[in-house]
């Protein structure tokens, strides 16, 4: 009978030991910024990224203790799940800023919702997260991409620019709801739809878009920057005075490096970023000092993304309570009072609504040695003499 029980209590298995949950620091406040600061939009990650690593090297900074970890996500919304998994169990965040573009869906939804924790988004989303799956974790920093539709639509039609064009995308998931937000824009206003072709990522021109140059008024191009290039390049060896349209994910030192896009291009930005002759209340102040502390890193001029991810810290150390920064929840409800102007817009949520810029600091804007308005009317240049040597080109309106 002992030797038994002997045997029996050698071969039991050991006791379970539970594992403690992984928490944030206590006392501080601790982000997870998820980027991307490799592939196509690297641009836009880089210039996120030293917007953020700026807000926490302010000097006599007030505000609780921030611990900030940056991660790129490389384009792959496999990645983002992975990482935002990662930002509640192995390293454990009191927030998280997503400044890649993501496609707002269920699968999002419910990983937020799994998280429970805020996560801010510095890119557009379809509309107000609120009403969907995961919505009352997640706040969008960004105008909306009807909102933006709306704007550029608007902005066409101001310059008679509207048709004959096209809308150019590279087939990435990523875009084409943008895609889908101008159509819904044009039927809402019972306005033709645009033909939509899709470019090639090696920088070629489709044969429909190159015969199309010489009587377009203008491209909306979706596409990364560098692909956008091709078109504008294109538009230079014709002779023809085509406006393109960037997407919201471009950045200022794309198009100042890049001669033929810098003449024909504008693009949405926020009109807080435009360099004032006059500084009158602290906000434009603080504007002016972001804009200035930016170029001292030897950046060029920021995008609005870079602000975008700024105002993301500020509001997350303006929402925490010191008594208890650890606690998500309490969070997320004192962004839910927030009314407060910062770097890119100025920033209103609500328990009902997580949609939080004004629309109305949207600005269309060009370059010109530094970021300013787009002219209201006529080309962003001096129209080029269209060449006589290129024979008819189709209607636009005949694109398939």
């Amino acid at each position: 009978m002992t030797v038994a029980i002997a045997v029996v209590a050698c071969t039991a298995p050991p006791p379970t030991v539970a594992t403690p949950t992984p928490t944030p620091e206590p006392g501080v406040l601790t982000v997870t910024a998820l980027l991307d600061l490799s592939g196509p939009r690297a641009s836009v990650g880089t210039q996120q990224r030293t917007a953020l690593q700026m807000w926490t090297e302010q000097p006599g900074r007030a505000g609780p203790a921030v611990k900030l970890r940056t991660v790129d996500v490389a384009g792959s919304d496999a990645k983002l799940l992975i990482e935002l998994r990662r930002a509640v169990t192995e390293d454990p965040a009191d927030a998280v800023i997503v400044g890649a573009p993501v496609v707002y869906d269920d699968t999002l939804g419910r990983a937020l919702d799994v998280a429970a924790l805020p996560v801010v988004f510095t890119q557009p989303l379809g509309g107000d997260p609120r009403p969907h799956p995961g919505g009352r974790w997640a706040f969008a920093l960004a105008p909306s991409l009807a909102q933006i539709a709306t704007w550029q639509i608007d902005d066409a039609l101001r310059r008679s620019v509207l048709v004959p064009s096209l809308v150019l995308t590279d087939g990435r998931d990523r875009i084409e709801p943008m895609a889908s937000a101008l159509a819904a824009e044009l039927e809402r206003r019972r306005l033709d739809p645009l033909p939509v072709i899709r470019l090639e990522t090696d920088g070629s021109i489709p044969p429909v878009v190159r015969s199309s140059l010489s009587v377009l008024q203008s491209v909306h191009c979706l596409a990364p920057v560098s692909v956008c290039s091709a078109v504008a390049r294109e538009a230079r060896s014709r002779g023809s005075s085509t406006m393109v349209y960037l997407p919201y994910l471009t950045t200022p030192s794309e198009v100042r490096d890049d001669r033929d896009l810098s003449a024909r291009a504008i693009w949405p930005s926020s009109r807080t970023l435009i360099p004032l002759t006059t500084l009158r209340d602290p906000w434009e102040h603080e504007r002016a000092g972001f804009l200035k502390r930016f170029g001292e890193r030897g950046n060029a001029w920021p995008g609005v993304h870079a602000a975008t991810a700024y105002d993301a810290l500020s509001l997350l150390a303006a929402a925490a309570d010191p008594r208890a920064i650890d606690d998500r929840a309490a969070l997320r409800d004192a962004l839910e009072r927030i009314t407060m102007p910062l770097i890119a817009s100025t920033y209103a949520f609500s328990a009902d609504r997580h949609l939080g810029a004004d629309p109305e600091d949207l600005a269309y804007v060009h370059w010109n040695g530094s970021v300013a308005f787009a002219p209201t009317f006529g080309t962003v240049a001096p129209t080029p003499t269209p060449s006589p040597t290129h024979p008819a080109s189709p209607s636009p309106s005949a694109v398939p």
